[in-house]
């Protein structure tokens, strides 16, 4: 493989969101793109589209980041783990899918285990205690 291209799959709108959100940051990036099952509908068209694309582009990379572990549509997902060219994720946040958009190449199982641990790293309960107000010496929170 050559290529990696990043899906976001989701409930509803979250992917399209997340999608816009990380362009503010990043920029267009044609690497990354979104999915999204809405109300009424079955994640089994996304699956057939997505099952296309790994059979037409044997050579890329296909990273897709669904919004929940055990929701309709990753375990829709998972059925397409049969290709060598697929990686899921479950559980779905900006820093997670930035760190793997602007991952260059192809990424191991390691190296997206690593980055999903970095992620979930960062997620915290903010506490008055954190923040300081530059008369302890201690780092400022932000």
């Amino acid at each position: 493989m050559d290529k990696k291209k990043v899906i976001l799959v989701s409930h509803g709108k979250l992917s399209a969101g997340m999608l816009h959100s990380i362009q503010m940051i990043i920029g267009e990036n044609e690497d990354v793109s979104s999915m999204g099952m809405m109300p009424g509908e079955h994640y089994q068209p996304m699956v057939d589209a997505l099952e296309q694309k790994l059979k037409e582009n044997p050579d890329t990379q296909y990273v897709v980041v669904a919004d929940l572990m055990g929701g309709s549509v990753c375990n829709g997902m998972t059925t397409l783990l049969q290709y060598p060219n697929i990686k899921l994720v479950a559980g779905m946040n900006m820093g997670l899918v930035i760190n793997l958009v602007l991952s260059p190449g192809v990424l191991t199982d390691e190296e997206i285990d690593a980055k999903v641990a970095e992620a979930n790293a960062v997620n915290k309960r903010i506490q008055p205690e954190l923040l300081t107000n530059g008369e302890s010496g201690e780092d400022d929170f932000f």
